[in-house]
């Protein structure tokens, strides 16, 4: 008689501790949606926007899954619907939804981003299950998108160059100056008087590298050696 029983014993708490845990899945506080709250991409770069929704108790036969994204704030304006391959105009062949059939985790990726698209972005999704029907929530805070420009980095990196380039361009010139051997000054040329040459050498002491050419008239910087050759 026991034998007899102990199925139907066994079979009546199984669907007891079912029971039970159905009564405890709340949509309200069992179905949320997840995803990253800052984000931050390059003007005419990619974004994924991840996200990953959460449901109890069992889909039905026919879920009917469909994902929606809206920006601004949690109230704001639907932008992409993969049910109704709606695409809001100002996001027009750049936003593409990837999730896998059966999977709770995807993302949303939009391209060729504008300086216009930095915003709210809030993920939602739709799905009907066995016990709750049809049921659509969202995310709460959503994901803040940043664009970043990076047009004043290029600048600032392009006269960084520019600048290396015109020291590199002193100073090449200046080693050459250094290289240059002493020349005699063409007004000071090899006189003759009574059998001694006068013969005078003009010195710069500029420590500079990269200093102006000598003007006609002599500078205090510098000093003349005078040498007496005879002949």
């Amino acid at each position: 008689m026991l034998s007899l029983l102990l199925p139907q014993l066994l079979l009546l708490l199984l669907t007891t501790l079912q029971a039970g845990n159905s009564a405890r899945c709340d949509p309200k506080m069992d179905f949320r949606m997840d995803q990253p709250e800052h984000l931050s991409a390059p003007k005419g770069g990619t974004v994924h926007i991840n996200f990953t929704f959460y449901y109890c108790g069992a889909l039905a036969k026919d879920p009917r899954v469909s994902i929606a994204l809206k920006r601004t704030h949690f109230h704001g304006e639907v932008i992409y619907n993969s049910t109704r391959h709606f695409v809001h105009e100002d996001y027009k062949d750049r936003i593409i939804l990837n999730l896998p059939e059966g999977q709770k985790s995807g993302f949303l990726q939009i391209l060729n981003l504008q300086e216009e698209d930095e915003n709210m972005y809030f993920c939602r999704v739709q799905l009907k299950t066995q016990r709750f029907g049809l049921q659509v929530w969202q995310s709460i805070l959503g994901t803040k998108l940043t664009i970043n420009l990076g047009l004043q980095t290029t600048a600032r990196t392009v006269a960084r160059g520019s600048l290396q380039n015109t020291e590199e361009k002193y100073e090449n010139i200046g080693i050459k100056r250094q290289q240059t051997d002493p020349k005699l000054d063409p007004k000071d040329e090899a006189q003759d008087n009574g059998g001694i040459l006068y013969a005078s050498l003009t010195l710069s002491s500029s420590s500079s590298p990269a200093a102006h050419p000598p003007l006609p008239k002599k500078s205090p910087q510098e000093e003349t050696l005078y040498s007496i050759l005879k002949a």
